[in-house]
Formats: C-alpha cells, sequence, structure tokens
C-alpha cells in the first residue's frame, strides 16, 4: 500500500532508473516501510511501501513475474471470490493483494480492473509488448498521475513525483486555475500544472510508444439492474448486509485501524456497525479507535454527548481532539500541499487527530465522508409514488417533507414533482444538439441572471486568457428516473472526488491510509438499483441508514445522530486567530489574484457585512499555495 511511481522510456535511453528514483524521494512519506524498485532496458517501476495487514508484511514490490512487472497500491475486498475465480493464474495459496491483481490481469487482460472490488491503483508494465497498463478504483480512492512526452511516460501517486523527474517544467495550469477559483473542479483529469494528468475514478490507460495513451472507463453503475422487494422491511436488511461487508473490508489490518467520530450519521453507522462486527463475530484489527473534536468555548460544535453513547456501548477507544487549540490557517498543518491548492478548512484539524493516531499505531484511517453522497443529499423520489398511484403515502411524504424542511407545499411541488416530470420528459442527453438553441431562444424571451460569473478578485488577465467551456455531465443514458439521476450525479460530484484526493494525500502525509465503508462499489450497486424513495422517506434524510442501524446503533444515539457544523472554529480562525496571517496571504497580488477586491471581501466579513463564500476560501488558499512553492 501506499504510493508507486515509475518511468517508461520509448526508446533505449538510460536515465529511466535516476528519473524514478528522483520520483521516489519527492513521496518518501508514502514509504515508512521500504522503497523498492525495479529497472529494466526501457523502464523503472518504484513501490513505496506502507503495510496495514499481515499480507502487506509478506508482500515484496515490484512484483516481478513471467514477463511481467506489477506495482500497486491496493486494498483489495471480496478475496475468496476473487481467488476462486483466478486460483489458476495464481503462484501461490495465500496471495497478497498485488498478487490477486497480477492473476486478475493474467485471467482477464485489461478488462481485470472491473472485476476488482476494493481500493486500489495499480500499474503494470509488458517490456515484451513494450506496453504499460494502470487503472484506478471506482471512486478514486488511490491517487495515479501521469505524464506523456515523445519518448518518455511518467506516472507515480502524487503530481509532486512527476514534478522531480529530470526535464519536467512546473508550469501552472491557467485553466484549472480558472475552474477552480469559481468553484468548478473539472474535468477530473486536469491538475493544476501543464501536461500532468490524474487518471479519472474508474478508468483504466494503456500507453504504447508512438501515440497517445487510451483511456476509457472500465466500471459504471448498470442503469437497467433494479432489486425490488415486496416487504419493506427487506431493503432495509439488503442495505445492512452490504454496509456490513464494507465496514468488515476495510478493518482488516495488522494495526489499529482509527476512525474520525463525529455525531453524524455516516460515522456513527461505521462506528456501531464495527462494534456491532466486534461482538458478533471479531473484527479483524486488533482495536478500533475513535477520534472525536472536543470544544470548550464553542460547545456548540462539541458532538460528544451523541458519540460517547456509541463508543461506551461497544467499549471502543475514545480520544478527544482539543480542536480550540489548533491554528487552522497558515503553517505548519494549515497550507495546502504542493500538488493542489485545494484544501480543506479544517485540515490542520485533521493533521491534529491524524498525528495522535499515529501515536497510537494506527495504520488504516476510516472516514465517513462519503456518506451524505451515497444516501443523504435530501434527493426526493416523489415523482414515483405518484407514477404508481401511491397517493397516500405522497401526501404522507409531502406533509413530513414540509414540516421537516420549511417548504411550502408549492415549492415541495415545483422541486419535487414539477423538474421531474419536465426531466423526464426530455432528458438532459436526449437531443442534446436541438435543446441548446431552444435554451438560447428560450432565454432571449425570459433573460435570465448569470448563475455564476466570476469572483471579482479574479484577475483580467485569466478571464481574458481562459474560456471555459459549460460543465458536461456523463450520466448513462440508460437511468432516466430523475432521483436515480441526482444520485448518480451526487455520488460523482467532482467537488466530493478532489475532496477525497486531498484526504488522501493528507492521511498518506502521516503515514496512514485513508479508507471509507461509504465508498465501497457494492454499496454503489445497491443504492443505485433499489427504488430511490427507500433512501429519504417520511422526510427524513438518510432514511434507509437509520433504519439499518436499529439494534446496532444505541437508540438514544441513532434518534439524535446530526452532523454539526464546526463553522464557529472557522469563523474565530478568520476573526480573531488569524487576520494578520490572512492579510498577509491575500495583499500580495499574482498573475490569478487582484489583492483589491479580497481585501474589501475579507474587510467586509470582519465586519460582518459580507456572506460567507467558499470562493473566497478557494482564493486564500491558492495564495497561500503560490506564496509557499513560490510558484
Amino acid at each position: 500500500m501506499s504510493g508507486l511511481c515509475g518511468c517508461i522510456h520509448w526508446t533505449n535511453r538510460p536515465r529511466h532508473a535516476q528519473a524514478a528514483a528522483q520520483m521516489a524521494d519527492a513521496a518518501a512519506y508514502r514509504g515508512p516501510d521500504g522503497i523498492e524498485a525495479w529497472s529494466g532496458a526501457r523502464a523503472s517501476l518504484t513501490h513505496l511501501a506502507l503495510n496495514v495487514t499481515a499480507a502487506d508484511e509478506r508482500e515484496s514490490q515490484p512484483i516481478v513475474e513471467n514477463g511481467l512487472i506489477l506495482v500497486a497500491d491496493a486494498r483489495i475486498d471480496d478475496r475468496s471470490t476473487l481467488q476462486s475465480n483466478v486460483r489458476r493464474q495464481l503462484r501461490t495459496a495465500s496471495p497478497t493483494d498485488a498478487d490477486l491483481i497480477l492473476a486478475a490481469y493474467r485471467r482477464w487482460g485489461t478488462d481485470c480492473p472491473a472485476h476488482l472490488i476494493g481500493d486500489f491503483a495499480f500499474a503494470l508494465w509488458d517490456p515484451e509488448e513494450r506496453r504499460l497498463f494502470a487503472a484506478r478504483d471506482p471512486m478514486g480512492m488511490r491517487p495515479l498521475h501521469y505524464r506523456i512526452e515523445n519518448d518518455r511516460l511518467l506516472f507515480g501517486s502524487d503530481v509532486k513525483q512527476l514534478l522531480a523527474a529530470p526535464e519536467v517544467p512546473a508550469r501552472i495550469s491557467e485553466p484549472m486555475v480558472a475552474a477552480y477559483l469559481q468553484n468548478r473542479l473539472e474535468p477530473l483529469d486536469w491538475t493544476f500544472y501543464e501536461d500532468i494528468f490524474q487518471l479519472k475514478p474508474a478508468h483504466a490507460l494503456l500507453a504504447r510508444p508512438g501515440g497517445s495513451p487510451e483511456t476509457w472507463r472500465y466500471w459504471d453503475v448498470d442503469p437497467d439492474k433494479r432489486i425490488r422487494y415486496d416487504d419493506e422491511r427487506d431493503y432495509v436488511e439488503h442495505f445492512r448486509e452490504v454496509f456490513a461487508k464494507a465496514v468488515r473490508a476495510r478493518l482488516r489490518s495488522a494495526q489499529p485501524v482509527g476512525l474520525f467520530l463525529s455525531g453524524g450519521v455516516d460515522s456513527g453507522s461505521i462506528a456501531s456497525m464495527a462494534g456491532h462486527l466486534k461482538e458478533t463475530e471479531g473484527i479483524g484489527c486488533p482495536t478500533l479507535q475513535t477520534y472525536s473534536w472536543a470544544f470548550k468555548t464553542l460547545t456548540q460544535c462539541d458532538e460528544r454527548e451523541v458519540s460517547t453513547q456509541i463508543t461506551d456501548r461497544y467499549n471502543l477507544p475514545s480520544t478527544p481532539i482539543d480542536a480550540e487549540s489548533v491554528r487552522l490557517i497558515g503553517p505548519p498543518h494549515g497550507v495546502p500541499d504542493r500538488d493542489s491548492p485545494f484544501m480543506s478548512h479544517y485540515q490542520a484539524l485533521l493533521a491534529e487527530g491524524l498525528r495522535r493516531a499515529r501515536e497510537h499505531g494506527v495504520r488504516c484511517m476510516l472516514s465517513g465522508q462519503n456518506g451524505d453522497l451515497m444516501v443523504g443529499s435530501w434527493i426526493f423520489d416523489n415523482i414515483t409514488l405518484l407514477r404508481k398511484g401511491r397517493l397516500k403515502t405522497l401526501r404522507e411524504e409531502l406533509q413530513a417533507q414540509h414540516e421537516t424542511l420549511g417548504l411550502s407545499f408549492k415549492d415541495l411541488i415545483w422541486r419535487t414533482l414539477y423538474r421531474p416530470i419536465r426531466a423526464h420528459i426530455w432528458p438532459e442527453d436526449m437531443l442534446p444538439r436541438l435543446r441548446e438553441p431552444l435554451w438560447r431562444l428560450w432565454r432571449t424571451v425570459r433573460p435570465a441572471q448569470s448563475s455564476a460569473p466570476p469572483p471579482p478578485w479574479m484577475s483580467e488577465n485569466l478571464r481574458d486568457a481562459v474560456g471555459l467551456s459549460p460543465d458536461r455531465k456523463e450520466i448513462p443514458s440508460g437511468l432516466r428516473q430523475f432521483a436515480r439521476r441526482r444520485r448518480y450525479e451526487t455520488i460523482h460530484s467532482p467537488l466530493q472526488r478532489r475532496i477525497g484526493a486531498w484526504s488522501e494525500r493528507l492521511f498518506a502525509h502521516h503515514h496512514m491510509t485513508y479508507a471509507d465503508p461509504w465508498a465501497d462499489r457494492r454499496l454503489i450497486e445497491y443504492v443505485m438499483a433499489v427504488p430511490q424513495h427507500q433512501i429519504f422517506q417520511r422526510g427524513q434524510n438518510k432514511s434507509i441508514a437509520r433504519r439499518a442501524m436499529r439494534g446496532i446503533t444505541p437508540d438514544a444515539a441513532r434518534n439524535n445522530l446530526q452532523k454539526v457544523s464546526l463553522k464557529p472554529l472557522y469563523e474565530h480562525a478568520l476573526k480573531d486567530e488569524s487576520p494578520e496571517q490572512v492579510h498577509k496571504y491575500i495583499l500580495q497580488n499574482n498573475q490569478y489574484l487582484n489583492s483589491e477586491p479580497l481585501t474589501a471581501y475579507y474587510k467586509g466579513r470582519l465586519r460582518d457585512q459580507k456572506e460567507e463564500s467558499f470562493r473566497f476560501w478557494l482564493a486564500l488558499c491558492l495564495n497561500m499555495w503560490v506564496q509557499q512553492y513560490n510558484l
């Protein structure tokens, strides 16, 4: 686990080993348990080891077998099924995760990623065929970047590894910066450096000499797959079974496993399920350590009244992290990584939690980050109830949604019935060439205010130099139902995938692997196959998870699970703790930002005259990044 990199020279140049070594050194934090390399006539591949499972401790990478060379950063789940399918291709009766990947390639070739369950990024070099094959897991939980030159291919877990190779210029990508400043974090294959790309989640890459690499999506949701039960309780039971598999797989560790535990449904369900598995069948790690934020002054942010009910019920060790003692903005931990200016407001707080977890010997840290995507986000499916004639249930749902959300019945009917009907009659992927001119014609009759003009602090030069094309959503054509399409879009949110990449890199800096049961491919497939009104019911967000945790999460906690915002901590950092630090970062002009409107906005925020703007945070992080690394 942890990291990989490599250099391929299509023409037999001798410097690939040196390049690979420099790339490995640039991300040495990914290899606390050793860095090993393989070099051949045209290629060098390097593995940076972080041992989490018992199999990792006996694994030796790069694997060299029958003319193929493999490096992998992976945790493969559902191992017994895969092992039985590739038993003839295996070299050992006790395979490691990398062994299973190589055996899967021997059986299915470049179709093998579709047969892998888990979190993974890997690269496989075939010297005889002179080709490199690589792939990344469906949710992009493990990173992989690449750069193609005339006679050379570079790849690595981190962007900084590619920048460390000889003759790679660190030229900032202005289109990416422009998109970022407007809170548009796609296309997902873009990075902040010219000619360095990210392999998108659920994609594979095949590179040969003399041409551009071929990339393709190897897995997607099957729009025709449906799961239907006569008894609604069966949906809950099935969800519980799939979620248990997801949690169990991520507890496979020879060292303690950690969990950032809040008072919300997502992490609370993980802790409860882990505790339940511990009692009923044992878990695959010595212990599950939990970490929760503690507040003495900003007590409205403290969620331990709920989370301690879970840790007490299952006797899970819990460590409070003094959130108010952490400086959020500026060094040492409140600055972006060299790879990207993007970071969370609470990066420094997470870093403190990871530091404490590392003291406890934790090598795998769990998060519930993707829970909102899978079962939250307030996605209504009232239209299905109407279509099926379940009018009594529809009336009850509208009443519950009205009481929970405070929306008028007129607004609810517009949002949950009219818009889905309109989208069903004319989906976005139906006759797109006709849709666009008709939309322009409509807007000449009914002009609309611009939805997202560039922020005022974005430099004129950047606005003039870069024209961004409209967002293009890639949704399987068979997903016709409004709620299913919304769920799909939410799961594949570019913002959330960027957050995942940032999280993985932050955890790796602390010698830990990042994992989230809510990102399990089996869970995605289940959630997308069931009727969406089973996910959101009775005006209650994450209804299916709450029902599935009945009898597992203590009722006193389950009835009060609700994520609390840490915004007051950020406001304190912005206004009281770090104003001098913030001014230092925003007062300097650069080719991307104008300091005058940025400073004016910040002064308004200090006087509570300006609304919170996530785009201000993005600009602040960009200036920190530019100054920190002299870009």
